[in-house]
């Protein structure tokens, strides 16, 4: 009887120890964000973003936060909206129908997004960004 006990105590030693080695592995898998450059018209990084599940960080280069863009879900659809990170977290634009609008309602620029790139393009159709 003593025997199985060690043997089960063994086995259970085991066990937890390949769970805490998948748990520890898988949360550096799965890690979010999702660390990506903003690059400008000419190819060159500007920014970053870090992307969440609904909503991403801009930063500097350097890593100060600028602001953050956010999906609501209202009535059923999604709208994007613009957020500044001055401390006060003022709403400084909105999108909808793949625009860019400010506060007051302005056309700011136009955007578009395949798979694994967000583009975006200034009123008159000049490409002004992208971000992978």
């Amino acid at each position: 009887m003593l025997f199985r006990l060690n043997h089960l105590f063994l086995q259970l030693r085991w066990i937890l120890l390949f769970c805490n080695i998948w748990l520890g592995m898988s949360a550096n898998l799965f890690a979010l964000p999702i660390k990506t450059f903003i690059l400008n018209s000419e190819e060159q990084a500007v920014g970053q973003a870090l992307v969440y599940i609904d909503y991403v960080e801009l930063q500097d280069m350097d890593g100060t936060a600028k602001g953050r863009l956010g999906f609501v879900n209202i009535k059923g659809g999604f709208q994007l909206f613009v957020v500044r990170d001055d401390g006060q977290q003022n709403l400084i634009g909105s999108a909808k129908n793949r625009r860019l609008y400010n506060r007051e309602g302005e056309l700011l620029a136009h955007y578009d997004w395949t798979t694994f790139w967000s583009y975006v393009y200034a009123p008159d159709g000049t490409k002004i960004g992208e971000a992978k």
